[in-house]
């Protein structure tokens, strides 16, 4: 009976040291090869675009060939965009009629919007901004004191450096916007060529009118 006593002692040891080590050692599940995979990433919302992309190389053409028409729509398009991605109250109509004031405007709220997203893209705005509103509007007070072909070359010249400029704003846009090329928005449409087609027309004109002074002139 001693002895049978005994060993009941050491199983009762035995089943106890067992059980505290089955409770200090972690457990684990086996995977079920036929269980449906789990993804470990989290759904994000797509991003809504908040300004206009456009291949720098198209804007740059269609400004130029339209005789910024285009460039009056790529304010539009703007404005239009950045109105229902923030929900203000704005209306990009008006802000398309008074591009020398409310395109320094948009090139603060570019600004706004990468440091918002804490960009490290490297620009100027500000120095944009001042540079688009003594272009654009302190020239033209002047133009009127000035023979016909003086204004043409001011005026050509203005427009050169606008483009310039709104070239380098579409490139801010574009990296805000994660497509750096603008391939999104890179090929002309039909509706461009359309507008190629009427600014070729333009440039005939304008060439016409040129030709027609500068004859007059030669006759006088």
């Amino acid at each position: 009976m001693i002895e049978l006593d005994v060993n009941l002692g050491r199983l009762a040891s035995v089943s106890f040291w067992l059980a505290n080590f089955a409770r200090s050692c972690p457990m684990s599940i086996p995977e079920d090869p036929y269980a449906t995979p789990q993804s470990t990433l989290s759904w994000m919302p797509a991003r809504e675009p908040v300004f206009f992309v456009v291949a720098p190389r198209k804007l740059m053409v269609m400004t130029l060939v339209t005789l910024g028409a285009y460039f009056i729509y790529w304010l539009y398009r703007q404005w239009t965009l950045y109105h229902q991605a923030k929900g203000l109250r704005l209306w990009p109509w008006v802000r398309v009629m008074f591009p020398g004031c409310y395109f320094c405007s948009l090139i603060l709220s570019v600004m706004h919007e990468l440091e918002q997203g804490e960009s490290d893209y490297h620009w100027s705005p500000r120095c944009l901004a001042v540079a688009v509103f003594v272009g654009g509007c302190l020239p033209f007070t002047l133009l009127w004191l000035l023979s016909p072909f003086a204004a043409w070359a001011v005026v050509a010249g203005i427009a050169a450096l606008l483009v310039a400029l709104t070239l380098q704003v579409q490139a801010a846009i574009n990296y805000l916007e994660l497509d750096p090329q603008g391939q999104a928005n890179a090929r002309l449409t039909d509706a461009n060529w359309v507008g190629i087609a009427v600014g070729v027309a333009g440039w005939l004109v304008v060439i016409a009118w040129a030709v027609t002074v500068a004859s007059t002139s030669a006759i006088t």
